[in-house]
C-alpha cells in the first residue's frame, strides 16, 4: 500500500473515532429532516385550504340566496361574493418558504377594487419577518456552512496546537496534500449529509428526479466546495486555531448575514418604490372621495374608459349599483400608473439581486432553491398578473347583470370564471448556478499560491513547550535541508 493510502487511512480513522464532527453531523441530519417533514405540512395544509375554496364558495351561494330575494339586486350580491384565487404550491415549495410566509397561497377575490385586496398583503409582521422560516433552505445555506467551519478549521493548525508539526513535516507527503486529504474526507462528510437530506426530500416529498433535481444537486455541491476552498486558503495564512475559527465565522456572518443585507439595502436606495400601504391609501382616497362628488364625475370617465355601458340608465340623485362599481373602477385607474412602476420597481429589484448573487454564494443557492419552489419575486409578480387579468375576467362576465339591472335569479355562479395560475413550476435559474461555479473557480485560481505558502519551510525557531529544538549545523557548513531534526531529553542528556 502506498505511503498516501496509509495516511488516508489513518485520517479516516481519526476522524471517525472522533465523536464531536460525528455528533454534530447526526445534529444537522436531524434539522433537516425536520424541517423538511414541517414544511411538507405546512404545505399539506394549504393544499387543504386550496381543495376546500370551491366547496366554500358553493356554500355561500346557498346562503346569499337563501338570505336574499330571487328578483333583489344583483350589485347588492356580488358586494359580498368573494371569488377563490390560488397560488398552488409545487413539490419543491416545501423546501423554501420564501415569499409564501408574507403573501399566502390563496386570497378570496371581491367585486369591487383591486388594489386594496392585492396590496393589503404587503403589510407583514416584522416579528415574523424578523425570526425568518427554519426550512430546508436554511438548513443547507445557513447552518451547513457552519458545520463546514467547526470540523475543518484546525484542519492544518492542530499540529501546531499538539507540537507535532515538526514531526508531520518530516513525512515524504508534502503539506499541501496532507491539509487537502482532511479536507476532501470532510468534505465527502458534509456532501453525503446534504445529499442525504436531498435524498430523503426527494423520497418524502415526491420530487421528479429531473434537471431541476440534477442541477440543484449539482449547486448544493459546488456551495459545499466553495466553503472548503475557503477553508484551504485560510489554512494557508499559518495562523492558529482560534484565528483561524475567527476569520471563518467572520467570512460566514459576511457572505451570508452582512453583504446580503447590504445589497438589499443598496438595491431599495437605487430602486425605491411605493409601498403597497401607499397605493391602497391613495386608491381608497380616490374612491372614497367620489361619495362627495357629482354622479357624471365618477362615470363620464367610466363610460370614456368602457363607452359599451355609456347608453346605461345611471340614475344620478340617488344610489345604484352601477355607479358603486364604477367608482371602484376608477379608483383603480386612479393608481394605475403608480402600480405599474410599482412592478417595475419590484422587477428591477429581482434583476439586481440576481446580479448580486453571482458574487454571493449563499444568497445564488437560495434564489435558485426559491425559484424552483415558486416562492421567488419573479413568480409573486407573476402571480400578481394573473389576480389583475381574473378580475378583469370578472367584470367582463358581471357588468352585463349589474348595468342591466338583473337580480339574484340571472346569476349561476357554475358560469363565473375561475382563476387559473400556471406558474409553479420554474426552470432553473441558470444565473445562480452561473455564480456559483464563477465564484467556485475564482477560488480556484488562488490554490496554487495557497498550496506554496502551506508547503514553504516553516520558520526555525527556539525549543518549544515540548522539550525539543531543532539542530543546527555547524556555521561552515549549508544546512543539508530545511527539515527538522528533533533531540529527545535523553539524547540531548547523552550529549551533554
Amino acid at each position: 500500500m502506498s505511503p498516501f493510502l496509509v495516511r488516508a487511512r489513518l485520517e479516516l480513522r481519526q476522524l471517525l473515532r472522533a465523536r464531536v464532527p460525528l455528533v454534530v453531523a447526526s445534529l444537522l441530519l436531524v434539522a433537516g429532516v425536520a424541517a423538511i417533514v414541517d414544511g411538507a405540512a405546512r404545505v399539506a395544509a394549504e393544499r387543504e385550504v386550496i381543495a376546500a375554496l370551491e366547496p366554500a364558495l358553493k356554500e355561500e351561494e346557498s346562503y346569499l340566496r337563501k338570505t336574499h330575494a330571487p328578483n333583489d339586486d344583483l350589485g347588492l350580491v356580488l358586494y359580498y361574493l368573494a371569488m377563490p384565487v390560488a397560488h398552488e404550491p409545487n413539490a419543491w415549495t416545501a423546501l423554501s418558504t420564501g415569499l409564501r410566509d408574507v403573501h399566502p397561497y390563496s386570497r378570496h377575490l371581491r367585486f369591487i377594487g383591486l388594489v386594496p385586496q392585492l396590496y393589503q398583503t404587503d403589510i407583514a409582521n416584522p416579528l415574523k419577518q424578523l425570526a425568518g422560516s427554519f426550512d430546508y433552505g436554511f438548513v443547507l445555506v445557513f447552518l451547513v456552512p457552519l458545520f463546514i467551519v467547526g470540523v475543518s478549521y484546525d484542519g492544518r493548525s492542530r499540529d501546531d496546537d499538539l507540537g507535532t508539526e515538526p514531526l508531520v513535516g518530516s513525512q515524504p507527503t508534502r503539506l499541501s496534500r496532507l491539509l487537502a486529504l482532511r479536507l476532501a474526507l470532510r468534505a465527502a462528510l458534509v456532501s453525503a449529509v446534504a445529499l442525504a437530506l436531498f435524498a430523503f426530500a426527494v423520497a418524502w416529498l415526491g420530487i421528479p428526479l429531473d434537471a431541476r433535481a440534477g442541477a440543484f444537486a449539482l449547486a448544493s455541491l459546488v456551495y459545499v466546495a466553495l466553503w472548503f476552498l475557503l477553508v484551504f486558503l485560510v489554512a494557508s495564512l499559518r495562523r492558529s486555531s482560534a484565528w483561524n475559527a475567527v476569520a471563518l465565522v467572520g467570512a460566514w456572518i459576511a457572505w451570508c448575514v452582512l453583504l446580503p443585507a447590504l445589497v438589499n439595502l443598496a438595491i431599495l436606495t437605487a430602486a425605491p418604490a411605493r409601498g403597497g400601504v401607499e397605493l391602497t391609501l391613495a386608491q381608497r382616497q380616490e374612491q372614497n372621495a367620489g361619495w362627495d362628488r357629482p354622479k357624471r364625475a365618477v362615470l363620464d370617465p367610466f363610460f370614456a374608459r368602457r363607452p359599451e355601458w355609456a347608453s346605461t340608465p345611471v340614475p344620478e340623485d340617488h344610489f345604484s349599483w352601477p355607479w358603486y362599481y364604477a367608482m371602484h373602477e376608477m379608483g383603480d385607474v386612479h393608481v394605475a400608473r403608480e402600480v405599474e412602476a410599482y412592478h417595475a420597481a419590484l422587477a428591477r429589484r429581482e434583476q439586481w439581486t440576481a446580479r448580486a448573487a453571482l458574487a454571493l454564494p449563499p444568497l445564488a443557492l437560495q434564489l435558485l432553491l426559491d425559484r424552483m419552489a415558486g416562492t421567488d419575486m419573479a413568480t409573486e409578480l407573476a402571480f400578481r398578473d394573473s389576480i389583475a387579468a381574473y378580475h378583469e375576467q370578472l367584470k367582463q362576465y358581471f357588468y352585463p347583470l349589474v348595468f342591466n339591472y338583473k337580480g339574484l335569479a340571472a346569476f349561476d355562479i357554475d358560469a363565473v370564471p375561475r382563476h387559473r395560475f400556471e406558474g409553479a413550476a420554474q426552470p432553473v435559474q441558470l444565473s445562480a448556478l452561473a455564480g456559483l461555479l464563477g465564484v467556485l473557480a475564482l477560488l480556484g485560481a488562488l490554490l496554487p499560491l495557497a498550496v506554496r505558502r502551506i508547503d514553504r519551510a516553516p520558520r526555525r525557531e527556539e525549543a518549544t513547550s515540548t522539550g525539543t529544538r531543532p539542530l543546527r549545523p555547524p556555521s561552515d557548513q549549508e544546512p543539508p535541508s530545511d527539515r527538522y531534526v528533533l533531540l529527545t531529553r535523553d539524547e540531548k542528556a547523552r550529549e551533554t
